[in-house]
């Protein structure tokens, strides 16, 4: 349980910080995307980051259980996935980033998923 409650302490708040960010910066945001999508560089550096995020919490804390410290894995999962498929396909995620940076409503709900998974960690991490 300890594991957890460290991850959460760490990722709650930058998930909270990151969404408020994108509330009260829209567009430094949507710059930030396009410069991501056209420097390969940084698509090849946050693949990497993505992957070794992922792979270093599922390391340290793969937890199936049914309660909050699912969440920290699925996350695990999700960033192992994430690097992995814009390692192996950098052009179908490069695509897939302009389609979803390009749609306000879905930025609005990547960014309200974030903000609440960082409510819900900050909270666990903190609180409970």
């Amino acid at each position: 349980m300890e594991t957890s409650i460290i991850i959460a302490r760490i990722l709650g708040p930058l998930y909270v910080v990151s969404a408020f960010g994108w509330l009260f910066n829209r567009k430094v945001y949507g710059d930030l995307v396009e410069e991501y999508v056209n420097h390969r560089g940084l698509l090849y550096l946050s693949a990497v980051l993505a992957f070794l995020f992922g792979a270093t919490i599922l390391t340290i804390h793969n937890v199936w259980v049914a309660d909050w410290r699912v969440i920290i894995t699925l996350l695990a999962m999700i960033g192992l996935i994430k690097g992995l498929s814009i390692l192996v396909y950098p052009e179908v995620s490069v695509r897939l980033a302009k389609a979803i940076s390009s749609n306000m409503a879905a930025m609005t709900g990547a960014f309200s998923l974030i903000f609440a998974l960082g409510v819900v960690l900050t909270w666990f991490g903190y609180f409970a």
